[in-house]
């Protein structure tokens, strides 16, 4: 637990702090805005406790919602990441048939353009994203460049170099979050109503004030862990690019 607090960036650090702050402050307002229980009240503490328990539902539903569109943005992402791992593979596998002249340049930016989409991904949804998306597009042109000019040109080879191009750019279309700022504003409303309902309907209690760090704990580590997923790199969580780190050291290894 240690590690994991060490390694959290500040970031992330405050915004589930500061999340959980409001939906405990949303929680205690409910708490205090009738602080004693009177005999009359059982019939709207009835329909409150209707209420709370369809608010508490449809946060679920939202939760659950949100949550498996993040996961699919994630999984699409760790699927560019295997797309690109291929045909930069494959575009090894074509450098014999190359020229002599241009395998050894050709070869030397196919590492440039690996090392950059590696950089890449391991710097997720941070500043340097840009930076390694420059890289990685200069090199590609200078392969680009060097490969149109080669005396063996065959189509497949074209193929499989203008691939480099074609996987990059379905990464880059695809890399953006997928939870609109709508769907986040909704979920949050959602929470702080849910959150005041169940302070209002634990009023009057002394033994309750420990009943309202639970609600919202549990309400901000999910909103916490979507985040996460929805944009990972920023924060705890990130796409590790397994497949083209294998072909690096497959590589390697051939020499």
């Amino acid at each position: 637990m240690e590690e994991l607090i060490i390694n959290t960036p500040i970031n992330s650090l405050l915004i589930f702090i500061s999340m959980f702050i409001l939906l405990f402050l949303s929680a205690y307002a409910g708490k205090s805005l009738f602080k004693k229980r009177n005999k009359n009240n059982d019939i709207i503490d009835s329909e409150t406790s209707i209420v709370l328990g369809a608010t508490l539902s449809l946060l679920a539903l939202l939760i659950g919602f949100v949550l498996s569109i993040a996961i699919t943005g994630y999984d699409h992402r760790q699927a560019k990441e295997e797309n690109e791992a291929i045909a930069i593979g494959k575009a090894f596998q074509y450098l014999p048939l190359l020229s002599v002249k241009n395998r050894a340049s050709v070869n030397d930016l196919l590492q440039q353009y690996l090392n950059a989409r590696i950089e890449f991904f391991k710097a997720g949804n941070t500043t340097k994203e840009n930076e390694w998306q420059r890289v990685s597009s200069q090199a590609q042109n200078e392969l680009w460049k060097v490969v149109i000019m080669d005396d063996n040109i065959t189509d497949n080879i074209l193929s499989t170099y203008s691939e480099l191009y074609t996987t990059r750019q379905q990464t880059i279309a695809g890399w953006n979050p997928r939870i609109p700022s709508a769907a986040w504003i909704l979920l949050i409303i959602s929470a702080v109503l849910s959150n005041l309902l169940i302070g209002y309907n634990i009023r009057g209690m002394r033994s309750g004030n420990g009943l309202i760090f639970i609600m919202p704990l549990l309400t901000t580590a999910a909103f916490f862990m979507i985040a996460e997923i929805d944009m990972p790199g920023r924060g705890i969580i990130h796409i590790v690019p397994h497949n083209l780190i294998i072909l690096k050291q497959d590589d390697q290894q051939k020499k």
